[in-house]
């Protein structure tokens, strides 16, 4: 079991082509995606494999670039084949990942994740 104090954040790595970042990622229940990786990070890793829209929270549409990659949530050693999206300033982990997890919001002060 991973236990972050960190609170609402896990820590995450992932690679995208030659790319290997680690970052710790907000858990969001919201985004149906698996991780959004900040958009400073388009020059290291080229071309897009695809392009998708996406709504956001109130409801205007973006479209972002997104990856072939893989995501790991860190100390877990379970990796996840990902889409990572290209968009904002933030990571954020979704529940292309989230739902491989048991995940626990342990009043507000830490996150318990499991396999």
């Amino acid at each position: 079991m991973l236990v972050s104090e960190d609170y609402p954040y896990l820590e995450v790595q992932f690679v995208a082509r030659n790319y290997k970042g680690r970052a710790k990622a907000y858990l969001d229940t919201g985004f149906d995606g698996y991780l959004i990786i900040p958009s400073s990070l388009a020059s290291n890793l080229g071309p897009e494999d695809y392009a998708t829209w996406w709504e956001l929270g109130n409801g205007s549409l973006v479209e972002a670039r997104e990856y072939v990659g893989v995501v790991e949530v860190s100390d877990l050693g379970t990796s996840v084949p990902a889409r990572l999206t290209l968009l904002g300033n933030d990571f954020v982990l979704g529940r292309g990942i989230i739902d491989r997890l048991r995940i626990t919001f342990d009043h507000g002060q830490r996150i318990e994740a499991e396999t």
